[in-house]
């Protein structure tokens, strides 16, 4: 028994160790499509999504091979969600092993942070000062405080949005108050407290597809010294989208008995009132028969 539980315990150490040599394997062939495509030209989105897709093919076999299914319709379908997994982890996982990635993304975010400072103008500062006087609403405290950022007052920025946290009264509604605290994680990266933008980015953090907010966060946990392994996990993709299926196929069948039993019942109504139309035609040959024999 003893041995049986650990040759058990050694096989998902060694199943665990090939699926993350697969990923790595992966990532790093992504990454080289990544610096050769920088060579040649800027890096784009769909410079990141062309080099996922032609890397893709290449691990189709090792994605199969860990699948485990008899039939062959859902060991497809499985087969199909894990490259889904896949590609939306390397939105984010990339950016702890790929530097190409990683400054390529840092500096999008930087360049839009000095445009919009450059832009930012001191002279506003007075009417939020105003807004803040006259109305002070968890709004007015946000605004004045991204204005604040915009101008690099740091110190101000986190002071205005932690004031307009406090007094919202829907402020555990992580939804209700996201761009507050978007706004918030971005200050504590200004001031080097990668750890704390990353609790905010967490709580924040929507599930897989939220990939900007996944990107932040990878952003600011490779800036405080995290790993890959620190990334968010890939929620059980396979399972989320076969009880979507599951759901769609019965929706389908309830509307396909549904139909079917409406054309019975009309096919029925039809046949109803063909056969009382035939009754009445012979009740009126009938009568005129009748009639015709007794005038006669």
């Amino acid at each position: 028994m003893k041995s049986t539980i650990l040759f058990f315990v050694a096989f998902l150490g060694f199943y665990a160790v090939k699926a993350q040599t697969y990923k790595n394997g992966f990532r790093a062939d992504v990454c080289a499509c990544l610096e050769e495509e920088s060579l040649k030209r800027t890096l784009t989105e769909n410079a990141f999504k062309a080099c996922l897709r032609e890397t893709l093919p290449k691990y189709a076999a090792q994605i199969d091979a860990e699948i485990v299914e008899s039939d062959v319709n859902l060991k497809f379908q499985k087969g199909q969600l894990a490259r889904k997994g896949l590609l939306v982890a390397m939105q984010y996982e990339l950016i702890y092993s790929c530097d190409v990635y990683f400054k390529h993304l840092d500096y999008q975010r930087t360049s839009k942070k000095l445009i919009a400072r450059e832009n930012a103008k001191e002279t506003d500062l007075e009417k939020y000062n105003q807004m803040v006087a006259l109305t002070p609403t968890k709004m007015a405290y946000y605004m004045r405080g991204q204005l604040q950022f915009n101008l690099g007052n740091i110190k101000a920025a986190e002071a205005d949005v932690n004031k307009s946290l406090e007094i919202n009264p829907f402020r555990e509604n992580v939804k209700s108050t996201r761009h507050e605290l978007l706004l918030l994680a971005w200050v504590y990266e200004e001031q080097e407290k990668y750890s704390a933008a990353v609790e905010l980015y967490d709580k924040i953090y929507m599930g897989d597809y939220d990939v900007e907010v996944a990107r932040f966060r990878a952003l600011a946990d490779r800036k405080g010294g995290g790993t890959v392994f620190n990334s968010p996990k890939v929620e059980q993709i396979e399972q989320i989208e076969l009880i979507k299926d599951n759901k769609r196929a019965t929706r389908r069948r309830a509307a396909e008995s549904n139909k079917s039993s409406n054309e019975i019942e009309k096919k029925s109504r039809t046949t109803t009132r063909s056969n009382a139309v035939k009754v009445e035609k012979k009740k009126d040959t009938a009568s005129l028969r009748k009639l015709l024999k007794i005038d006669r």
